[in-house]
């Protein structure tokens, strides 16, 4: 496990394994860690918990509810802001999909009622893509093949089409918001340079590029606080990123 991890999320970890392990036995595949937990951008009080499974066949669901009774709040408290733990049968992501299509998501935590889907008709996609993406690259293995073997290979075209997905729904939703600049700088590193990192990489990335608006700074410096942004100079950052997207799409080969 990495070192840079507090004690507490680590055996946290540890424990998730050992209930999925005990419970699903041999139609387990594996586990992995995606998000900032595994590649040392973790920070306690501000980070979450993203947590992928694996299963050789498509759960039924009492199964899906077993697991999710074994993993939620109640039955094992996060140490982290929350956990997003996404549970996927081997078909849905070897070979990949463009809509990978998952057996249950949960996220869970302290300070939230839990959030369950059984039905991926009800998720945007482009999340659930973009998180496999990063996480056949940056995430850790913590139990079963390595995640290479485990996640197909995303195609970039696939990717920068999600990225755009991503750059739509923060529009609509949450322009104004942390999250949505420091997503938009995130992508906009990988469209450039065909690396994926995290979101605050990603902003400091975006802070040394030619033309980069102040509101990038300013994001940073309102993580802690949670303060809205203006929406006017949010647009100036999407109208970069979206650009370029576009310009990549267009000579990217599908």
């Amino acid at each position: 496990m990495d070192n840079n991890l507090p004690e507490e999320v680590e055996a946290y970890l540890e424990e998730m394994v050992q209930r999925l392990t005990d419970y699903l036995k041999d139609q387990l595949v594996g586990v992995y860690l995606f998000g900032s937990a595994s590649y040392g951008a973790y920070e306690s009080g501000l980070s979450d918990l993203d947590v992928q499974a694996i299963v050789k066949d498509p759960l039924d669901t009492v199964e899906k509810q077993a697991v999710i009774s074994r993993l939620n709040q109640e039955a094992l408290p996060c140490p982290a802001t929350k956990l997003e733990f996404v549970v996927y049968a081997q078909s849905a992501v070897d070979p990949a999909s463009c809509h990978p299509r998952f057996e249950l998501n949960l996220n869970t935590g302290l300070h939230q009622p839990d959030h369950i889907s059984l039905d991926p008709a009800n998720e945007s996609s482009h999340w659930f893509l973009l998180d496999i993406a990063m996480g056949r690259e940056l995430g850790r293995n913590l139990y079963g093949p390595d995640k290479t073997v485990a996640f197909g290979t995303i195609p970039r075209h696939w990717a920068l089409e999600a990225i755009a997905n991503s750059l739509d729904w923060h529009q609509a939703n949450e322009l104004n918001s942390v999250n949505s600049v420091l997503n938009a700088c995130r992508g906009w590193r990988f469209i450039v340079t065909g690396e994926f990192s995290s979101k605050l990489d990603g902003a400091k990335w975006a802070m040394q590029q030619q033309g980069c608006p102040d509101i990038v700074s300013r994001a940073i410096a309102a993580r802690k606080t949670g303060d809205e942004l203006p929406a006017a100079q949010v647009m100036t950052l999407y109208h970069i990123v979206m650009t370029a997207n576009r310009a990549e799409l267009s000579t990217d080969v599908k």
